[in-house]
């Protein structure tokens, strides 16, 4: 039967209250036994070994085996993860901070405490804390991706919709087109039925703004009583609706009714025939108007050329 005793320091210790404390010092120190303690351990194991049941060759060799290949696996562990630290350098990654993730490009590995950690955005990461390593397009995307959905955060509810927020809307849809078919992949549904649900909003409420400001036209019959300064200003009044039109989006056309742009012609024809100057609108040089316009000038022309030929006679 073997003899069990405390040990410390290669020597029998009657107290083992205090081989006790010692052993909850180291363990709180480090939880694994290292090299040199395992020696210590094994030699303590040879010298105060039971004389009449000694543990034969076989069984220290084998011990050592086992630990010089333990110790050579810890070994080989720690080399390949810092060798595996060095390969992140420059590649992008996804790591867990908390409850979120952080993406970023690994810019450099430190030791930390003898710990291998990586700096991603300016701070330290154990590679425990690693979820995941990403391509360029995959991080690229899903950096778009994100810069879109704040861009859609920032736009208000339908709702609170006004045609003042027409910018926000135009420069989240070019960002959105901008992207491949594959970082489009990265924006949620909910973004993207947001989006379309204010564009629709938006091509109503142009429409609307539009009908109001035709309405607000003078008549036809105003239009022809009109003169001076207040044709003029007629005149300013229909190049103001026109421009508006012309800067409004085809969807946006769709939404006026054709009334309202029967009225608009109507109005146009009016400044026309007032003599209110240019609507915008170039004149078909092969219209009825035009051609006969053109007849006349030449009819007139070889009359007087008729006339002068006779006076000479």
């Amino acid at each position: 039967m073997a003899i069990v005793q405390g040990v410390k320091d290669g020597k029998f210790v009657e107290d083992t209250n205090e081989v006790n404390e010692e052993k909850k010092k180291k363990k709180t120190a480090n939880n694994e036994l290292g090299q040199e303690q395992f020696l210590q351990l094994l030699v303590a194991q040879m010298q105060y070994q039971d004389p009449l049941e000694p543990t034969s060759n076989t069984e220290w060799v084998a011990q050592m085996a086992t630990f010089s290949m333990v110790e050579s696996l810890n070994n080989m562990k720690t080399v390949m993860m810092e060798q595996s630290a060095n390969n992140l350098v420059g590649k992008y990654v996804l790591v867990k901070d908390g409850e979120e993730f952080i993406k970023g490009k690994v810019d450099y590995i430190t030791k930390e405490n003898g710990e291998t950690k990586i700096a991603v955005n300016d701070k330290f990461y154990s590679l425990d804390k690693l979820d995941s390593v990403v391509d360029a397009e995959y991080y690229e995307g899903s950096v778009l991706a994100n810069e879109l959905e704040q861009m859609i955060k920032l736009l208000p509810n339908e709702e609170n919709l006004t045609t003042s927020d027409e910018g926000l809307i135009k420069s989240a849809r070019e960002a959105y087109e901008k992207m491949t078919d594959e970082q489009k992949k990265f924006v949620t549904q909910d973004n993207i039925n947001k989006l379309n649900t204010l564009e629709t909003k938006m091509n109503a409420l142009k429409a609307t703004e539009y009908t109001g400001m035709v309405r607000e036209l003078p008549s036809v019959s105003e239009i022809g009583q009109a003169t001076g300064e207040t044709l003029d200003n007629y005149k300013k009044q229909f190049e103001k609706v026109r421009d508006y039109y012309e800067a409004m989006t085809d969807a946006q056309k769709k939404n006026v009714a054709d009334e309202t742009i029967e009225q608009y012609n109507q109005v146009k024809e009016a400044v026309q025939a007032a003599g209110g100057g240019s609507t915008g609108d170039t004149e078909d040089p092969e219209s009825p108007d035009a051609v006969s316009t053109i007849l006349n000038k030449i009819l007139e022309e070889l009359k007087n050329q008729n006339q002068g030929s006779t006076g000479n006679a």
